[in-house]
């Protein structure tokens, strides 16, 4: 394991962007469950209080944030999309207590949307056939079904910011198959 990944409960958030920062973090290992804890803390310190961040600081955080991700990547694989899920959902849930802030990549509620629909493993007319006979399928499938789900919920609270996107039709063509979805 590497010492990246030791006493990260004790970091506050300025520390834990010090250490995700760190040239030696894209050659860190671990295994998926220090990496989810490092996310998970985290992810914590910088929803403990975001409104009192600075843009320079924001900017840091996410610099931090995403190299973080990126190791996590680097050391595990994809898991399933989880670091991808993780940062959608903590891009989301920024923008219910800070707010929509698009000089502030992390807080810029359009990587939500594209990343979601961008990521997203099958095609909508495929996901609503299979749909309506999801406990038919084989369990592949299912996952599959399940990961459409999945990637699209970060997506829903930003309907006010995201309206008008070019792609926001296209989030709404798909909410129409998600009701359906396991």
């Amino acid at each position: 394991m590497s010492a990246l990944l030791d006493g990260l409960d004790q970091l506050d958030l300025d520390a834990h962007v010090r250490r995700w920062s760190a040239g030696e973090v894209a050659r860190a290992e671990g295994t998926v469950h220090h990496w989810i804890a490092a996310a998970q803390l985290f992810a914590a310190r910088v929803q403990k209080d975001p409104a009192r961040l600075t843009v320079e600081r924001w900017q840091a955080v996410g610099t931090a944030w995403s190299a973080l991700l990126a190791a996590a990547e680097r050391a595990t694989g994809a898991q399933h999309g989880e670091w991808l899920l993780r940062d959608l959902w903590l891009r989301s849930s920024l923008f219910k207590t800070v707010g929509a802030r698009t000089d502030v990549p992390l807080l810029d509620p359009r990587t939500v949307l594209e990343r979601a629909l961008d990521a997203l493993p099958v095609d909508r007319e495929t996901a609503a056939a299979l749909a309506p006979r999801w406990r038919e399928l084989e369990r592949s499938q299912i996952l599959t079904l399940r990961m459409v789900r999945r990637l699209l919920s970060p997506v829903a609270p930003l309907r006010q910011p995201l309206a008008e996107h070019p792609r926001w039709g296209e989030f709404e063509a798909w909410q129409r198959v998600v009701a359906d979805l396991p």
